[in-house]
Formats: structure tokens, sequence, C-alpha cells
């Protein structure tokens, strides 16, 4: 467990764990915990996790634990500054949505498992939004969050551009936001590339390009465990940086980069009152240095007939419109539409871009547990060079697995036996070069 200073890597701290009732009723589940995880992910809109306890009142039953219970839950880990960093649901409680299995494991006593999600995410379930939204996209996420969703917990929201006024049409909270991160342009990348996810740390509104702009919340090598200083010390920072256990999962594929347009796409725009078109060319290599991304060289520059992979605009958008030029996300009180943001173009590249992502260079980790390390950050990671033959060069790490990786999803594991919190995350680059 976690002490006021870091002695070792993955100590912890279980606060807070109380379990309310859905009659009222308090109860202090921080001695009978026996595993606790806690899933964030991008592509996620909520927290959501399993809690292990032993059970020996039959709690599950005589409570009972239906599924309409808070949870009250406070961790923390140490820091090196001998303060804490902490994952805290004490104020805004999560919400147990069922019991998953109960096993008997002797002398009266039941493992109990169940299962949670943040708050928000049931009343999205029950909640509609049937009127009119004006504002930014940004700030329709935010009243999204603060009213609809009637949560104060802190959001991250990176400021979009363009003015906008949007029905929604008795839809749920989160497919309101899932229209502003699929139509949202940044104001300070101008890219289309929104994202909206739950981390331990709050909610977040950000593009790629915010996230990748990020410095690197942990380093990460692959090293021998139990490093020492020079003094005979343990090294408690490279103990903390130490991948216990890695994965490559995915590299480029050819024929999926061609077939979603990462290379190349053309976006064939009609104009249904002027009966006439534009074509625009989306072109990877051109526009790669214009773009955000994690490293310095493109994935892939010439196939190996020597021509360049943007050469073959192999997929096609087709997409109306009323006007060029003009914004139909906006009507002004004449019902005109006032606003010359044409951002058709910035499709292809969103889609180039997101699609990069599932086919890019990925990596699952094993890692010691932190609290500072979340979903959407940016660690630099080191692997060695695994080959029986070195060239001239003789290079120790790998050539393409290093650098600057964006963590897409991330599993905290609390082991209470074990008094160890460990962490297992997927990261992904679209770029190759630190």
């Amino acid at each position: 467990m976690a002490q006021s200073e870091l002695k070792n890597g993955g100590e912890f701290n279980i606060l807070q764990c109380d379990l309310i009732l859905a009659n009222g009723q308090l109860n202090n589940l921080r001695g009978a915990v026996v595993g606790l995880t806690i899933f964030e992910n991008i592509n996620q809109f909520a927290i959501t996790g399993t809690i292990t306890i032993q059970d020996s009142y039959n709690l599950a039953s005589y409570g009972p634990i239906i599924g309409q219970e808070y949870l009250k839950l406070k961790i923390a880990t140490p820091n090196l500054k001998g303060g804490e960093n902490t994952i805290d649901y004490s104020s805004n409680p999560l919400l147990i949505t069922a019991v998953d299995d109960r096993e008997e494991i002797g002398n009266g006593v039941q493992a109990t498992t169940m299962s949670f999600c943040s708050r928000e995410f049931v009343i999205n379930q029950r909640t509609r939004v049937r009127r009119t939204l004006v504002g930014s996209y940004s700030d329709i996420v935010r009243t999204m969050v603060e009213n609809d969703l009637e949560s104060d917990k802190e959001l991250y929201s990176e400021p979009s551009s363009d003015k906008k006024k949007i029905t929604a049409p008795n839809i749920k909270p989160f497919d309101v936001i899932t229209i502003a991160t699929k139509n949202a342009v940044s104001e300070k990348f101008n890219q289309s590339t929104y994202f909206f996810w739950e981390s331990t740390s709050g909610f977040n509104f950000r593009t790629l390009g915010d996230m990748y702009a990020q410095n690197p919340v942990m380093n990460y090598e692959s090293t021998a465990a139990g490093t020492r200083t020079e003094n005979g010390v343990r090294d408690i920072l490279s103990e903390l940086g130490a991948i216990e256990a890695y994965t490559i999962t995915s590299s480029p594929d050819t024929v999926f980069n061609y077939a979603e347009g990462i290379f190349s796409s053309e976006l064939i725009v009609h104009d249904i009152i002027s009966k006439s078109y534009q074509k625009h060319i989306y072109n990877y290599s051109d526009n790669f240095s214009e773009e955000q991304h994690l490293g310095t060289k493109p994935l892939a520059v010439n196939d190996p007939d020597g021509i360049n992979v943007s050469s073959f605009p192999s997929k096609q958008y087709l997409k109306p419109t009323v006007g060029v030029d003009t914004d139909q996300s906006f009507n002004d009180e004449f019902y005109q539409y006032s606003y010359g943001t044409n951002k058709l173009k910035l499709m292809q590249a969103r889609k180039s871009q997101l699609s990069m992502l599932e086919s890019g260079l990925q990596m699952s980790i094993n890692v010691v547990g932190t609290t500072v390390v979340k979903a959407g950050d940016i660690v630099e990671i080191i692997i060695p060079s695994i080959s029986a033959y070195k060239t001239t060069k003789n290079e120790t790490e790998d050539m393409m697995y290093n650098g600057n990786f964006l963590i897409r999803s991330l599993r905290h594991d609390f082991d209470i036996g074990g008094e160890k919190h460990t962490m297992s995350m997927n990261v992904t680059k679209d770029a190759m070069g630190k």
C-alpha cells in the first residue's frame, strides 16, 4: 500500500470504497476489496470497470445489490516528491450496473464481482435532447456534459471554430456529442479529428493534433527489473518507467490503407442549385508536413515500383451541397446560410488520419501502475532492436517502434493481495521517427 513517500513501484492506497445501496444504506467495502479494474479508452465515452469483494454477509442478496447502487471510490498513488496522485470518485460516484459473478470461496464467504460505470453513462440512457442548440461545437459539448448529463466533472474542451445552429431530434446527449466529434473543426489546428472520452481525470473533447502536441507524461523503456542506482539503492524512477512486457500488435496494412483512402482519395462535391460539381484530391504525401503526426517521416512514400503511394485516389466520396462555400449547419433569423466556411475537403484528411490509427504502429505494453498516466496522453517508448546480426551502425533501439506514442486505451489493475498497481495499455503512432 502507498505510504507518504514512494518506496516501490506500483504502490497504492484505497482511501475510500463505499457502496451506497438503493435504500440509502452505506457499506464500507474498503477492507473487503479483493480486486479492482478500471478501463479508459479514447473511443469510449465513459469510464467502466469491475470490482470484486469478499462478501461474508451475503450483501448481494441481503442488500440487495440490483445494479442501482453508487460506488464512492478514491485511490491514491504516491509520487517521488512525497505527495499523492489520486483517482477520485468520492464526490462524483460511479454507478454499479450489474452483479456479474458470485462464487463461494469457503467459510461462509463468497467472492462477488460487480460491474460499474460513470453515472453520466446511465443518465445518457434515460435522457433525450429535443431542442435547438447554438454555439460552437465545443460550446455544445460543454452544454451536453454540464446540463443534460448533469456532470460537474472536469472537462477539457479544445475550442472549435465557427458558430453552429443544430436541432437535436429527440436523441441522447452522447449522440449529440457524436455529431460534434464528426463535424467540429479545431480553431488552432484546422483539422476535424475530434474525440470525446472520459479518463480518470474527467471528460475530454480534443483533436489528434492537440493530443499529439503534448509532452510525454512518462518515458517507458524495456529494461531489466530491479534496477539499482550506483549506491545500490532501488531505482524507483527506472522501475516506474520499465516495460514489463510488450507485444507489437499492428503495422501498416497496404490493402487497408488503399481501401480506406489513407494515401489518397477523391471528393466530388455536387451543388444541387447550380448543377455543378467540384473535385478535391487528398494527397497524403503532400499534406503530411501540414498535418500533426507523431513522427517526422511518413509510414509510406513509394510502392515497390517506385511510384508515390499517393498517386492513386483509391477511395471516392460523394457529397451534395446547397450553394458553394456555404455552411448548412447555421441559419440566421432569415433562414439564410450566413457562414461561408466550406470545410468539406477536411473530411478526407479526417478519414485518413483516423484510419491511420487503425493501420499505424501499434503496441501493447504492461507497466507498473501510476494514476498520472491516462488515456489520451503521450508516452515515450524505447524497445530494443531484436536481431541476431547487427548492421554497421550497431543499433540498440528498434528503428520503427520508438519515440512518442498515443495511449488509445488503458487498463488499471489493482491487486489487493499483491499490493501492486499495474497497467496494460494499447499505444499507437502514425509516423516514423521521434
